[in-house]
């Protein structure tokens, strides 16, 4: 069976909510500072070679793309749900939540914040349970170890991590779930235009894998899921939706893309004259106060 081998870090249906009406999207590239010269499809985008696949007794393995991919069908599926009625229900909050989450740990911006955490939950941290049995029924605890140990086990807990905030003392929390549910909404806007980031999810802090505080989440161009505990549900402040693609372009480490190439040049002008009189810090200092 042939492996995948382009593998998205966010997901290509989030990508194509973002794109045109011909499917394309300008890419400016943040390192050279530069627009690329051709527009790019979805598929050409947010991706990197073999970036899931791993080696399992000497054998590559393509596993856990396919994991994501099935997630990505089911994320897919609520997200339209959700747009077209504008409700969100407990199971479509907990899809969008995990989506959230799940995509925080596939990016390579946060790789370094992933092998901080790695260290910091070990199995017994986990609320997971794996079992190995000798043959004669008793615990097999050397190959539990060795297997708790390896890399594949460590690249697996990119599927646990984003499940953690659900959890007070490895039982699923309902009162989480309904604190979550009252300060979480969908804004929609047919009027603006927004960019998307290689690092997209803004948090208010990112460091507590065991709890959601206040985070922005762009589901297209003019669609955006909002949690935030001002308990408002509604945007303050118009200038609300050029700080948020300030904040998307400064936490970007390299692309961003959008279907107005005029708009997003004139967030990239933005940026940088916030960057010369050195007031980069107002960004995200106001971003949560205008949610």
């Amino acid at each position: 069976m042939t492996l995948s081998k382009r593998h998205h870090y966010i997901p290509q249906f989030l990508i194509k909510r973002f794109a045109d009406e011909d499917n394309m999207l300008y890419l400016y590239d943040k390192e050279k500072g530069a627009f690329a010269k051709e527009r790019r499809s979805p598929k050409s985008v947010f991706f990197e070679l073999n970036r899931n696949t791993w080696y399992f007794n000497g054998m590559p393995n393509d596993n856990m793309e396919k994991l994501y991919a099935e997630l990505d069908e089911k994320f897919s599926k609520d997200l339209v749900e959700i747009t077209r009625t504008g409700i969100i229900t407990e199971e479509a909050l907990i899809s969008i939540l995990v989506m959230a989450s799940s995509m925080k740990w596939r990016l390579p911006a946060n790789d370094n914040l992933f092998d901080t955490k790695d260290k910091e939950y070990p199995y017994d941290k986990l609320p997971v349970n794996i079992v190995i049995k000798k043959e004669d029924g008793s615990d097999h605890k050397e190959a539990l170890e060795h297997l708790t140990n390896s890399e594949l086990f460590k690249q697996t807990k990119k599927l646990i991590f984003p499940f953690l905030p659900f959890y007070d003392n490895l039982d699923i929390s309902e009162e989480k779930l309904l604190r979550i549910h009252r300060n979480s909404y969908i804004n929609t806007n047919p009027n603006i235009k927004s960019i998307l980031g290689d690092s997209p999810l803004i948090e208010s802090n990112n460091d507590n894998l065991e709890d959601f505080g206040n985070f922005i989440l762009p589901l297209s161009s003019n669609e955006t899921f909002i949690c935030n505990d001002s308990q408002s549900k509604s945007i303050q402040n118009i200038a609300f939706y050029l700080n948020k693609d300030l904040a998307m372009f400064h936490q970007a480490k390299k692309y961003i893309v959008c279907n107005d190439k005029e708009y997003l040049q004139q967030i990239i002008d933005a940026y940088n004259q916030l960057q010369a009189n050195d007031q980069i810090d107002l960004i995200n200092r106001y971003l949560f106060r205008f949610a």
